[in-house]
C-alpha cells in the first residue's frame, strides 16, 4: 500500500534565486567581519611598532574596526565587476576610500566630538580627515582586496559547512550589537585612541 504524503514540500514555495541572495548576504557579512578584525589587528600592530604599546583602537571596545569592514564591502560591491583591471580599481579605491574616511571622520567629530585619526601633520591633508598617504593606502588596499583577497576568502567561506557559517554570523552579530550599544553610551576614548583638536 502506498503511503500518503501528508506534509507539503515547502521548498517549492521558495524562488530559486533566494538561495543565491542569502549566500551573497552571508558572504558580505563574512567580508565585513574578517576585514573589521583585520583592520583592528593592522592598527594595533602599527601602534606596537611605532610606540611599543598596545592600543585598543576605534570607537568600539571589541577587536574590530567597522570602518575597515564597511570599506571592504563597499569596495567589493562597487569594483567586483572590474576586478581584472587593477589600475581602475586603484584609482576608484582612492576616490571611494577618501570619501568614506572623510565622511566617517566628519560624523565622529561633529556628533561625538571625537577624532580617531588625525592627518594634520601629513602633507596634502584636508582638515586632518584625509591625506595623500591615506589616499595611496586606499588605492593599494583596494587592489589587494578586490583583485586578490576577496576571491580567496569567498572560496574559503563557501567551503565551510552551512551550520558553521550560520553560527559564526549569529555569534559575531550579537557581540557587535552589544559592543555598539556600550560604545554609543560610553565611546572608547583615551591616549593613543582619540586625538585632540
Amino acid at each position: 500500500m502506498k503511503k500518503n504524503q501528508t506534509q507539503p514540500d515547502f521548498r517549492q514555495l521558495c524562488r530559486p534565486g533566494q538561495k543565491q541572495i542569502a549566500d551573497f548576504i552571508s558572504l558580505m557579512f563574512f567580508f565585513y567581519f574578517v576585514t573589521s578584525i583585520g583592520g583592528y589587528l593592522w592598527e594595533v600592530l602599527i601602534f606596537l611598532w611605532k610606540d611599543g604599546t598596545f592600543r585598543n583602537r576605534g570607537f568600539l571596545y571589541g577587536p574590530w574596526l567597522p570602518v575597515y569592514g564597511v570599506g571592504a564591502v563597499v569596495f567589493y560591491l562597487f569594483f567586483v565587476k572590474i576586478k581584472d583591471h587593477p589600475v581602475r580599481v586603484f584609482f576608484l579605491s582612492v576616490l571611494v576610500g577618501i570619501g568614506l574616511e572623510f565622511l566617517i571622520g566628519w560624523l565622529l567629530d561633529t556628533f561625538w566630538n571625537l577624532r580617531y585619526w588625525d592627518y594634520s601633520d601629513y602633507p596634502l591633508n584636508l582638515f586632518g580627515y584625509i591625506s595623500l598617504y591615506s589616499a595611496l593606502g586606499f588605492g593599494i588596499a583596494g587592489v589587494l582586496w578586490v583583485c586578490l583577497f576577496s576571491r580567496l576568502l569567498e572560496k574559503l567561506w563557501f567551503h565551510l559547512p552551512p551550520n558553521f557559517r550560520y553560527a559564526f554570523h549569529t555569534l559575531l552579530v550579537l557581540l557587535l550589537l552589544l559592543d555598539v550599544s556600550a560604545a554609543l553610551i560610553f565611546p572608547n576614548t583615551g591616549t593613543g585612541i582619540t586625538f585632540s583638536k
